[in-house]
C-alpha cells in the first residue's frame, strides 16, 4: 500500500514537473516572439536621408537610426516596404503600413490624418544660398528688396518665407513658378543674375556636387524637424519610439549620427551651426 501511494505520489510530482516545463517553455516562446512592424520607406533617394549603398541595399541617416530603434526595442522587427511617397502615405493612413519614414516635415493637414513622432529624431536645414562674392546676406532678414530666384507656390520653403511675410515688413519679394529647376536657380545666383536661393541643405549638396556653382551658404534660416509618421491606431508603437529616440538623443548616439551625415551636430542650436556653416558647404 505504501508503495503504491508513494508511486502515485512520484507520477503526480513528474507530471506536474513536465507541465510546468511546457508551460514555462511556452511562456518564453511568447516572450521572445517579435510584433512585425509593417515600415514605409521611399523609392526616391534622397541623400543623406536614403540612397543604396554599392550592395544595392538602403543605407543613410534614415536606416542608421531605425537600426538603432531595433536594437532598442526588441519587442518590434521591421519590415522594410518601399514606395512612392504619397502611396506610402496612402497606405499608412489605410492600415497597409504601421509608419513611414522619409524626410516628414509636420503639415496641419497632415496631422489630422496621422500621429506624428513627438521626439524629432533629426532636422532638415532650409538655407540661402548666395554668390561667393557676397557678404551681406546671412538671414530672412536681408531678404527684402533683393531679387530671390523662382520657387513652387507651395511646400516647406514656400511657407518659410510666406509665414515671414506674415509679421514682418518690409516683406520678401516672392517669385513662383510651378515646376523650378534648382539646377537653373543655383547657375542664377552663380552668375549673379539673382541674389539668393532658398533651398534644403542636402538639395544644395547633391547639386552642388554637380555642377560646382560659384555659391555658397550665406546662413541656415531654420531647423525643420523630421519625424516618423503612424497610422492613428498605433500609440503604443508611437510612445515606444519617442521614449527609445529620447534615449538614443540622451546618449548621444543621434547627435553622432548627425556628425557621420553632416558633419555639423544639428541637434546644437542654430546660432551654433551657422558658425559652422563652412563644413555644410561641398568639399573639393
Amino acid at each position: 500500500m505504501k508503495n503504491n501511494k508513494l508511486r502515485f505520489l512520484m507520477i503526480t510530482l513528474l507530471i506536474t514537473v513536465l507541465f510546468s516545463g511546457c508551460s514555462q517553455a511556452q511562456k518564453s516562446s511568447n516572450q521572445n516572439k517579435k510584433e512585425e512592424i509593417k515600415v514605409a520607406i521611399s523609392a526616391e533617394v534622397n541623400p543623406p536621408y536614403l540612397y543604396t549603398n554599392k550592395q544595392n541595399e538602403f543605407a543613410g541617416l534614415d536606416i542608421d537610426y531605425l537600426k538603432l530603434l531595433e536594437k532598442k526595442l526588441p519587442q518590434y522587427q521591421f519590415k522594410y516596404e518601399v514606395g512612392e511617397e504619397e502611396s506610402n502615405l496612402v497606405g499608412i493612413g489605410a492600415g497597409k503600413f504601421d509608419m513611414g519614414i522619409n524626410w516628414f516635415f509636420k503639415t496641419p493637414e497632415r496631422e489630422k490624418q496621422f500621429l506624428y513622432q513627438d521626439v524629432p529624431y533629426s532636422y532638415a536645414l532650409p538655407l540661402i544660398v548666395v554668390h561667393q562674392n557676397n557678404s551681406d546676406i546671412h538671414t530672412l532678414n536681408d531678404l527684402p528688396e533683393k531679387k530671390l530666384t523662382p520657387m513652387a507656390p507651395s511646400g516647406g520653403l514656400y511657407s518659410i518665407l510666406s509665414q515671414y511675410n506674415n509679421t514682418h515688413s518690409p516683406k520678401i519679394d516672392i517669385d513662383t513658378i510651378q515646376e523650378p529647376s534648382n539646377g537653373d536657380n543655383l547657375k542664377m545666383v552663380s552668375n549673379a543674375r539673382r541674389d539668393a536661393m532658398i533651398l534644403n541643405w542636402n538639395t544644395y549638396n547633391a547639386i552642388q556636387k554637380q555642377i560646382n556653382a560659384d555659391v555658397k551658404i550665406g546662413g541656415i534660416i531654420k531647423k525643420e524637424s523630421l519625424h516618423i509618421v503612424y497610422n492613428k491606431k498605433h500609440q503604443k508603437l508611437h510612445d515606444d519610439i519617442d521614449e527609445a529616440t529620447q534615449e538614443l538623443i540622451d546618449e548621444g548616439k543621434l547627435q553622432k549620427l548627425s556628425e557621420k551625415y553632416f558633419d555639423v551636430n544639428v541637434f546644437d542650436d542654430l546660432d551654433e551651426i551657422n558658425k559652422q556653416k563652412d563644413k555644410l558647404e561641398v568639399q573639393s
